[in-house]
């Protein structure tokens, strides 16, 4: 960055003073007293901002995808109307997250790191970093970004729901005794979801065996282990999860013989994980939906409740969308 594009961001950025807080990398970030310009490259934190009613505050944000379906950009244009205007790549150059004047910036502790924040704090921008990858990591972001910005009530109320969902299912489907094994693929079929993230967690929670879990990820930065199709061939999952985001779909899976020879496929246990703003699978407040969905695909009846129903309740109360009936019978694949 030049002289002069730093002289000119310490001028243009306002002065800090405002509440310090811890973010999830362990730093301590001191915020603008009031905060009116939000930058989210974690991709997670404008799903909880949105659910905050802070679309007016967000200014630019890395979406994974932009929503392909005419529902999910329907709806998203009801919770922000510019929101496709607002993409970001996410590692924006600084200069561009200059331009968008921002007061905050939310970035991954993973993707971005410290050496990033740091950067961004020179020029007097303030970055918190997130690592949302466990369902109580997931509910400490939503209560730090309402922190953050100044929502602390909605983020108490979402907080609140999200910690709900996660007991109910806990007590239900959480207890089952008999677990079947899940294959939950990420971008690609032979990429299985490894460790200890959201994907992993939600499935145990909901009952069943993630079978990547045991695994570190291929490689650094990612979430994922390289499987083989002899590995698979061992493994015969019971079922297999094809998340919105694939490259393939359950009918390509279905098709593939190392895929297509497995009890799952046998038995017709192949499903496509819902998304309607993000994945259902991924760490925004979303994903106790995929939570109820997959203790319901592997335990069904099991939570007593009406999944339907819960849908229609969560995006009406957090973001203000009614889905009708049939829109949330396509969602959930019925």
């Amino acid at each position: 960055m030049t002289r002069y594009l730093l002289a000119a961001a310490l001028l243009a950025f306002p002065a800090l003073g405002g509440p310090v807080v811890v973010d999830q990398a362990g730093r301590r970030v001191e915020l603008p007293s009031r905060v009116e310009r939000v930058v989210d490259l974690h991709g997670g934190a404008k799903w909880v901002l949105y659910a905050l009613g802070g679309a007016d505050l967000l200014v630019g944000a890395y979406f994974v995808n932009l929503p392909a379906d005419p529902l999910a950009q329907d709806a998203l244009r009801g919770v922000d109307p510019r929101y496709a205007d607002k993409a970001l790549p996410i590692r924006p150059s600084v200069e561009a997250l200059l331009a968008l004047k921002p007061d905050l910036v939310f970035g991954s502790s993973v993707v971005h790191g410290a050496a990033f924040a740091d950067l961004l704090a020179e020029v007097g921008i303030p970055v918190v970093l997130l690592y949302p990858e466990t369902l109580e990591l997931l509910i400490e972001s939503v209560r730090l970004i309402g922190q953050a910005v100044g929502r602390e009530g909605r983020a108490a109320d979402l907080a609140a729901f999200l910690q709900g969902t996660i007991e109910r299912v806990r007590a239900t489907a959480g207890r089952a005794e008999v677990r079947p094994t899940v294959y939950f693929s990420a971008f690609y079929p032979l990429n299985v979801y490894a460790g200890d993230v959201i994907q992993n967690v939600i499935t145990e929670l909901a009952g069943g065996i993630p079978i990547g879990k045991g695994f570190s990820p291929t490689r650094a930065g990612t979430f994922w282990y390289r499987a083989s199709a002899e590995q698979v061939a061992r493994w015969d999952p019971e079922v297999i999860l094809v998340p919105a985001y694939s490259r393939s779909s359950v009918g390509e899976v279905l098709a593939d013989p190392v895929f297509g020879a497995t009890r799952a496929a046998r038995a017709g246990r192949v499903h496509r994980v819902p998304a309607l703003f993000s994945p259902w699978d991924t760490p925004s407040p979303e994903v106790v939906l995929g939570l109820l969905w997959l203790a319901e695909v592997l335990h069904p009846g099991s939570t007593g409740l009406d999944l339907a129903a819960e849908v229609v309740r969560f995006y009406t109360a957090f973001y203000g969308v009614e889905l009708p009936p049939e829109a949330v019978a396509g969602l959930l694949g019925k």
